[in-house]
């Protein structure tokens, strides 16, 4: 994970040691001392940088707005949508899906935190989640406005895409002996799906 320029290697090695951690055992069942051993240095250091165990969280949504608050591929996506080229936009997918996975372990930790602390889920719509859907909405609305897309709620159009993407990231973690076709098709099948639908002859609306 990328860490803000500001923050000290120390810091950047607790915090990615936490992650660890609070992905193992949670945050309620982890220790500053397994987070202090996971990141080679004393227990001393983490107070003195963090504070609290709940400062350490902190430290890791701070650093999780830097790394993911309107990401280049979110704009790529944008862009791709609006210029409708569907080559370039499964090329551009696989491509930055790649970097997204090895971000899982940080999604998934925020993702399971978020149903016990509030500050946690506030931030994550907030922060992270909002500015991207602003952003595809913003290139959906612009389609919806020439009649390329049918007239559904802008919202839900950038959530379905998102959440579809999200879907197949984690379908490809917890099933990857199911997957039957390579990546790029399986791109290109889940983008058509989205812009599409999946009725054979689907009404116009």
């Amino acid at each position: 994970m990328d860490i803000a320029s500001e923050t000290s290697s120390t810091q950047k090695k607790i915090i990615n040691a936490a992650i660890k951690v609070f992905s193992e055992k949670g945050f309620e069942g982890a220790t500053t001392s397994e987070i202090a051993q996971e990141a080679g240095v004393a227990e001393g250091t983490i107070f003195r940088h963090f504070g609290t165990k709940k400062g350490i969280l902190h430290g890791i949504l701070v650093s999780a707005v830097t790394s993911f608050q309107k990401p280049q591929f979110m704009v790529s996506l944008a862009e791709v949508i609006e210029k409708g080229d569907a080559h370039s936009l499964i090329h551009m997918i696989k491509e930055q899906l790649e970097a997204i996975e090895k971000q899982l372990p940080l999604l998934k930790m925020l993702f399971y935190e978020a149903q016990f602390h509030t500050e946690v889920q506030e931030i994550i719509m907030e922060k992270i989640a909002r500015p991207i859907l602003d952003l595809l909405s913003q290139s959906i609305g612009k389609q919806k406005d020439m009649q390329k897309f049918r007239c559904l709620d802008t919202n839900l159009m950038a959530v379905s895409l998102i959440s579809s993407l999200w879907g197949y990231v984690v379908w490809k973690q917890i099933a990857p002996e199911q997957e039957t076709i390579d990546e790029e098709e399986a791109l290109t099948q889940l983008m058509d799906i989205w812009l599409k639908g999946v009725e054979v002859n689907p009404y116009n609306s």
